[in-house]
């Protein structure tokens, strides 16, 4: 295997100081004295260049609206011991240092700020509360090409405490972005029984079930996250999670557990269990691919508290997957469930469980015989692509989607008239069922997000 050559990383600090030249400033500092002392001095467009070297119990907190602070070299700044970061300014670059096998009592990285760009960090083995919060006042913050990997466990009688935290505002919704990040080897103590708490990303509490977060999450890559039955605890509303990649998480699952207006869109879940749906209303599950293997693909709940209404679950590919779960035993099942569009290929299960007989099922399609009840037998069997994927040989005729189903959130491209596909081939006016669009010179169906090309650009290693 080659490392991959930091020439990326060059052209965008290249861009960084042509952007900040003319009466920009630059400082290099090696210490929480050096930076104290050109604090006072630093302007909008400055950069702090922190010098290469490994340093212990750095503790700073950025106050300087609109700077410049980085590694001298992307991955060669490393922070131990009791070193964290809390960045309470707006317009903040903070970019390439890692921290690494350190211990603190609050988070290792704090944003309170708002239109920050958070870029190359390396979080791994830092006893802490999160690894990475962003508070409540941080709004249109974006965080990405970082890497969060092996959370320690909680003392003996301790929950563990998620690694990305999002907090979520009463009145303004945070906007905040996650992309191309990547989230690795978290892992609950033995017998904890899935509800350990240390989810690898949580936006919101329960409280904030009814606040707005419009948080985007893009593009990030989760295996092996098992510190928590959910790998992302949804818990505020209006919320997209798109084009990432789930793999090798066995029974831990996505979850949206609380709040409301949700899409989930364009990912892979292979090797593990799929997505859970627990609360809340108008939810869209849709251009997803799922090979999960003998654990659940979709699971909906029967809830006495804030019970599911109006879910959209369309357009979906299932290849040797485990059943979609539909939480009809209860006094509070799922209502106005809306199954379309989807195309399952060789199940490891019976497709459907636990129905209500409520579900409106059309014009889904199957290859097994006897085809179950809202589904259509397959006249030519889909085909595996050279990266071992399905794909239909022709486009699948579709129906639309009824109205109702069809949620677009506020200020956030969410893509509710499904014009794309799972790999953004355009669809045309007669979509193609399944989460694939197959046309001329279409993009070939296969994760976008993978193991190597997400995290931080000096970890990253071609396959």
């Amino acid at each position: 295997m080659k490392i991959r050559t930091s020439i990326s990383w060059q052209l965008v600090i290249l861009f960084f100081m042509i952007q900040t030249t003319g009466w920009a400033t630059s400082w290099k500092i090696s210490s929480v004295k050096d930076f104290e002392t050109v604090a006072p001095q630093l302007m909008e467009k400055d950069s702090v260049i922190w010098k290469n070297g490994s340093y212990a119990d750095v503790v700073l907190n950025l106050k300087n609206n609109g700077i410049i602070f980085m590694a001298e070299t992307p991955g060669k700044v490393i922070f131990t011991g009791k070193s964290s970061v809390r960045i309470s300014a707006d317009n903040v670059t903070f970019s390439g240092f890692q921290f690494l096998d350190g211990s603190v009592s609050g988070n290792v990285v704090t944003v309170a700020g708002s239109r920050c760009r958070i870029s190359q960090l390396n979080i791994s083995g830092y006893r802490s509360h999160y690894f990475f919060e962003i508070t409540k006042t941080g709004r249109f913050n974006d965080v990405a090409w970082c890497n969060f990997e092996k959370k320690p466990q909680a003392p003996p009688g301790k929950e563990g405490s998620s690694v990305f935290q999002v907090a979520v505002d009463s009145l303004h919704p945070g906007n905040n972005v996650i992309r191309w990040c990547s989230f690795r080897d978290f892992q609950a103590p033995e017998g904890a029984g899935g509800d350990y708490g240390m989810e690898a990303f949580r936006p919101g509490y329960s409280y904030q079930s009814k606040f707005v977060s419009r948080t985007l999450m893009e593009y990030c890559y989760f295996t092996r996250c098992n510190g928590d039955g959910e790998i992302i605890s949804n818990k505020a509303r209006e919320n997209v999670y798109r084009y990432n990649t789930f793999e090798s998480n066995g029974e831990s699952h996505v979850t949206l557990r609380h709040g409301s207006n949700t899409a989930v869109y364009g990912n892979f879940f292979l090797d593990g269990a799929g997505i859970r749906i627990k609360e809340g209303q108008n939810d869209m599950v849709y251009n997803n691919y799922f090979n999960t293997g003998n654990y659940f693909s979709i699971r909906l709940e029967n809830y006495r508290v804030d019970p599911l209404r109006n879910i959209l679950i369309a357009h979906n590919t299932l290849v040797g997957s485990g059943p979609v779960r539909l939480g009809g035993k209860g006094e509070y099942p799922p209502e106005e469930v809306v199954i379309c569009n989807n195309l399952v290929v060789q199940p490891t299960a019976k497709i459907l469980e636990d129905p209500t007989g409520r579900e409106t099922m059309i014009n889904n399609y199957t290859s097994e015989l006897p085809a179950e009840k809202g589904f259509i037998l397959l006249k030519k069997l889909p085909v595996t692509n050279e990266y071992g994927f399905i794909r239909p040989q022709k486009a699948l005729p579709s129906v639309k989607i009824p109205r109702q189903a069809i949620m677009d959130i506020q200020d956030m491209e969410d893509d509710p008239e499904i014009l794309f596909d799972i790999v953004k081939n355009k669809r045309g006016k007669n979509k193609s069922s399944g989460c694939f669009e197959p046309v001329r010179n279409d993009f070939p169906v296969k994760p976008v997000a993978t193991a190597f090309n997400t995290g931080p650009f000096y970890l990253q290693i071609n396959p």
